[in-house]
């Protein structure tokens, strides 16, 4: 009765933990967009599409697919005016992983 009972729980947990990881999967990416938009509107910037669009390309997807897109967002925020040490700024910050927001 006890092993059925122990089994039980660890299918239980088993569940829980695995409806539980598409929601901790997919915070951290827009946590991170949000991060770099803010740091924009901190420095006096106007966040709007083209600035949401930009932190966008490195707060959203894979590790290798935010770090080879913090060129172009650099490269598109400075083109919006943004100065380039806070475009850089703004754009390391949507790169961040999920270790940096648990």
């Amino acid at each position: 009765m006890r092993n059925t009972i122990r089994r039980l729980a660890a299918a239980t947990g088993a569940l829980v933990v695995a409806g539980a990881l598409p929601i901790v999967a997919t915070t951290p990416a827009q946590a991170t967009t949000k991060q770099c938009t803010s740091f924009i509107a901190e420095g006096g910037y106007k966040v709007g599409p083209k600035v949401r669009a930009a932190c966008k390309m490195t707060g959203e997807g894979g590790f290798i697919e935010r770090n080879n897109n913090l060129p172009f967002c650099e490269a598109s925020l400075v083109a919006l005016k943004v100065k380039p040490v806070i475009a850089e700024r703004a754009c390391q910050l949507g790169t961040e992983g999920p270790s940096t927001h648990l």
